[in-house]
């Protein structure tokens, strides 16, 4: 069938050859889509062939339509023949890889190690030649395999080649990331002509313009549709689908066939394995007497099957659906129990039986989430999922029925999959749960609600959790941290503050459970800091990746930034050595945030981007939300003010409505623009606000992050008084905690802010503190004090001062305050270094000053100060180092 199918395919197929004779040294991927029959396969087997004589490793896998629901299915076909290599990889990997295949026995390994083996174990096995991937209709591949699939494509490196194909119309992962497509669209005219002349000679003008109308260029359908024809009426040229028709043509075919051959065409139809001995035995037991492999001569002879080497296999998708289609539901189900009849392993022989029968059955239903189970322990959670829903199914006891479906949301929780959560959940909720178990579903429906929350919602949850503490101390500390997660995000108001922390303390039996610090921090993060403090420094920090990011959550949320990030580097560490990608964005888009918050900005640019990438994979729509807003303030920092705005509004529309924490970040980073432009009043008015409780974007703890600037907007905009107020009221709060954050940038506003008499008193002060983990505080306070130095003509300590403060803001990134060094350095009459950063700045002044623009109208639209664009324009001077 394939060489008739590659008729007209020159386009397609010259497009196969150049991705296999680049070969690049990254990989590439390729995804073909196309109708059913269209030619896909034939195009897959074409690149097979041209990657064999090209050296290449041949790596295949196939969906197939009723297997969607065996663990590892396709991802076995693909990696088994290269699992001697196995042995290359590091050991979790190693361990998780042959977990997920059932061969070792280990504790139940994190999806993501599992893909991340597979790419570890594709780059080794290419390390001796070139590695192609064919994989056929991805559609249907069992959602463990096709998660891994998408990973891996999304991290092909060395000289590996993927090519893919899928059905149009569907969905899932493998669409999500926009692989560059080869869209396979029918047959022009001529190639239609050519092929009904090879495969059907014998028909009339009339037949040949019909069946081409009716072929719509299908390469199948032009080869298949003549035969139902000649069978007549009943052959299957009805006003259907084209893939309607050639099933019906395919049923037609088989259903000419003997009946033991039917009843085998059937078994096999429901059998993913393709096992000969395997339909032989199930077919034996449908029939009620032996039969033999010959019984699929006739199926042979029409076209339907081969048998080669003790396998049965459809010789196209549609073969297998026809067959189907043209059964009965009480067929499908005795072809299900004959299988099951004849099988020994237990997974498959427990699925199988729910197949077969309908309504409830709680003996099967039982052995399915044994099912569940076992599929967990190798890692294939969609897998249990699906044991798990069909188990409720067949349960006859609600309140049991709705257990199992809250077992199954669980477990698709933690693969981030809010969309299963929520169908799950829907279900769950039409049963009769017990008290505890609608509790969990408030919960897991809680940790996907996405839409801001007030008080009233954190006395729900914290009524929920009273009710649940006696039977389950553990799910009551889940629902209470998700109450103190929602006054973290927005300001719920003190009594409901207050109310979390009495639930949260009367579970003694919790005190020490990173969640319980955790959820006092985000509830209370000023009056409850010392505890919180006190307590993550004098515990061991272990070797727990999901304790040390709970723990390094709580450091954050009272203000330790160093703390939480020794917590979290630690955590990275562990996941990323375990795989678990999930917990992996969450740690990383934490320690993006706490790195610009201690200035060390390179770091907090390596880890946003893949923190970003990691949640939109691992489907975490909120931690991604968190980035974004994350990538608005480090835009500020670094300088890049049109993008650092134009984000702005994109995350205040899209996540950060009714989110205090978020809006205050977002306030920060346009006061920041606004200061580093020199708009002094609006920085003034713009940062006020994050310390007012009147406004949307007061957040008690993060208003802590924005203090000096503040302090430096109130000088330049000649609000001096208001800020010490302001100052005077953050005093009387850092005598309530020991927050680090609140300490450093009050030690910074007092000596901007105090008199020339006062103020060299204030910065030594400042400048004694331990600002080792805080490089960007401590350049600011070298450059504030040397400013107030030059100001007071002592311009030899000023310049030591400046330049040290120069040089830390180039090294971390921080390029508006190195221009503000440089200014304060120009004006000692000491040279001025520029670090690469400050290239693009030069190139778009240069642009804008050779097109004769005032140095006014280039500050303006680039919101910079008009000195800072005199400062580059004079890069060239004399005694100005480049």
């Amino acid at each position: 069938m394939g060489a008739a199918m590659l008729v007209g395919r020159e386009r397609e197929v010259a497009a196969l050859a150049q991705l296999l004779e680049r070969t690049p040294p990254r990989g590439a991927v390729l995804l073909m889509l196309g109708d059913p029959g269209i030619g896909k396969s034939s195009l897959l087997d074409e690149a097979e062939s041209r990657g064999r004589a090209r050296g290449f490793r041949i790596l295949r896998l196939a969906g197939v339509e009723c297997e969607a629901t065996f663990p590892f299915a396709g991802l076995h076909q693909m990696v088994g023949p290269v699992l001697d290599h196995v042995s290359l990889l590091p050991r979790h990997e190693r361990e998780a890889l042959l977990a997920a295949f059932g061969l070792v026995e280990s504790p139940p390994p994190d999806p993501f190690l599992i893909s991340l083996a597979v790419v570890d174990l594709l780059a080794a096995v290419a390390a001796d030649r070139p590695v192609l991937v064919v994989a056929d209709d991805v559609q249907w591949l069992d959602p463990q395999s096709h998660e891994v699939l998408t990973f891996v494509a999304r991290r092909v490196a060395g000289p590996v080649v993927i090519i893919a194909t899928m059905r149009r119309g569907h969905t899932g992962s493998f669409l999500q990331p926009g692989f560059p497509e080869l869209t396979v669209g029918g047959v022009d005219d001529d190639a239609a002509a050519q092929i009904l002349s090879a495969h059907a000679p014998g028909l009339c003008p009339a037949e040949r313009r019909r069946i081409q109308r009716e072929a719509l260029g299908n390469p199948l359908a032009l080869r298949e549709l003549p035969i139902a024809m000649a069978a007549g009426p009943s052959g299957g040229l009805r006003p259907l689908t084209l893939s309607d028709r050639l099933e019906h043509a395919f049923a037609g075919r088989g259903a000419e066939l003997p009946s033991a051959t039917r009843d085998a065409l059937l078994v096999a139809a429901v059998d993913p394995a393709g096992d000969l001995a395997e339909i032989i035995a199930g077919t034996s037991a449908l029939r009620g007497e032996p039969v033999a492999p010959a019984m699929f001569d006739p199926a042979r002879a029409a076209g339907l099957v081969s048998v080669e080497e003790g396998r049965v296999a459809f010789l196209h998708p549609l073969m297998r659906s026809g067959i189907l289609q043209a059964e009965s539901l009480a067929r499908h189900q005795a072809a299900h129990g004959a299988l099951a009849d004849a099988l020994d392993d237990v997974y498959r022989r427990t699925w199988h039986l729910a197949q077969s029968i309908v309504g409830p059955d709680d003996r099967i239903a039982d052995a399915l989430e044994a099912n569940a189970a076992q599929a967990l322990s190798r890692g294939a959670v969609f897998s249990a999922i699906n044991d798990l829903e069909r188990s409720a199914q067949l349960t006859s006891w609600s309140a049991l029925r709705g257990h199992r479906l809250l077992m199954a949301a669980g477990h698709a929780f933690g693969m981030g999959r809010e969309d299963i959560v929520h169908e799950l959940l829907q279900s769950a909720a039409r049963t009769d749960l017990t008290d505890l178990d609608r509790a969990r579903m408030e919960w897991l429906g809680e940790m996907f609600d996405h839409t801001p929350g007030g008080a009233a919602r954190v006395n729900e949850l914290c009524d929920l959790a009273v009710r649940s503490a006696p039977a389950d101390p553990d799910l009551a500390l889940d629902i209470l941290l998700a109450a103190a997660l929602r006054c973290w995000w927005a300001d719920t108001g003190p009594a409901a503050r207050a109310r979390v922390v009495a639930c949260v303390d009367r579970l003694p039996e919790t005190v020490g459970d990173p969640r319980h610090l955790t959820a006092l921090a985000g509830v209370e993060p000023v009056l409850r800091a010392r505890q919180v403090i006190e307590a993550l420094t004098r515990t061991p920090p272990g070797d727990d990746g999901d304790a040390l990011l709970v723990m390094g959550l709580a450091a954050h949320a009272v203000g330790h930034m160093a703390l939480a990030a020794e917590l979290l580097a630690r955590s990275e560490v562990i996941l990323r050595r375990q795989g678990r990608l999930g917990l992996l964005s969450q740690v990383l888009t934490t320690q993006s945030v706490t790195y610009v918050l201690l200035g060390e900005l390179v770091r907090a640019a390596d880890v946003a981007e893949e923190g970003k990438r990691l949640a939109a994979e691992t489907g975490q729509p909120a931690w991604g939300a968190g980035q974004l807003v994350c990538d608005v303030l480090l835009k500020a920092f670094v300088g890049d003010a049109q993008e650092a705005l134009r984000r702005a509004i994109e995350a205040e529309l899209r996540e950060a409505r009714g989110r205090n924490v978020m809006l205050s970040m977002l306030q920060l980073a346009r006061g920041l623009v606004s200061l580093a432009a020199g708009r002094n009043r609006d920085a003034y008015r713009t940062l006020r606000a994050i310390f007012d409780p009147a406004e949307p974007s007061f957040h008690q703890r993060h208003g802590f992050a924005s203090l000096m600037f503040l302090a430096d907007a109130a000088v330049r905009a000649g609000h001096r008084e208001d800020a010490r107020e302001l100052v005077a009221e953050l005093e009387m709060i850092a005598r309530e905690t020991p927050s680090p954050l609140l300490h450093i940038h009050l030690s910074y506003a007092r000596g901007v802010l105090a008199t020339d008499e006062d103020a060299e008193d204030f910065y030594l002060a400042a400048l004694r503190q331990d600002l080792s983990d805080w490089p960007y505080a401590r350049a600011k306070l070298e450059l504030a004090y040397g400013s107030w130095l030059r100001r007071q003509k002592r311009v030899r300590q000023a310049q030591s001062l400046l330049t040290s403060a120069q040089s830390t803001f180039d090294r971390i990134g921080a390029l508006p305050c190195g221009d503000e060094a440089r200014l304060e350095l120009r004006a000692t009459g000491a040279p001025i270094d520029w670090p690469e950063s400050s290239a693009e700045r030069l190139r778009q002044i240069t642009e804008l000053s050779a097109q004769r623009l005032p140095d006014d109208e280039i500050a303006e639209r680039l919101s910079l100060p008009r000195a800072v664009v005199a400062m580059y324009r004079d890069r060239t001077r004399p005694g100005t180092r480049r």
